[in-house]
């Protein structure tokens, strides 16, 4: 049997498919998308904190917005790092 036709041969097949490059999160274009999209919606959100400084519990919930525009920037920058990570320990446990 052919392994290139085998339909289980996950492994064979892994390793000649290499399709982590056009995986969408290892994409540099949506990488780029993604970083545009959240400077965009951090410029609006700060714009919005400038603006409407005065009014008082718009302060307060500074101390929301802040920890998760953080964590979302985290995520954004390693999650590249994690999926070759992950990639490559598949690719060490298939060959």
């Amino acid at each position: 049997m052919d392994p290139r036709t085998n339909i289980h041969g996950h492994p064979v097949r892994f390793m000649l498919q290499d399709r982590s490059i056009n995986n969408t999160m290892l994409c540099p274009a949506y990488r780029r998308k993604k970083y545009v999209l959240f400077l965009l919606r951090t410029f609006c959100l700060t714009a919005l904190y400038v603006l409407l400084w005065d009014v008082y519990l718009i302060r307060f919930t500074l101390l929301l917005s802040v920890p998760f525009v953080t964590l979302y920037f985290f995520s954004l920058v390693g999650w590249r790092y994690f999926m070759e990570r992950k990639i490559q320990r598949m690719r060490e446990g298939i060959g």
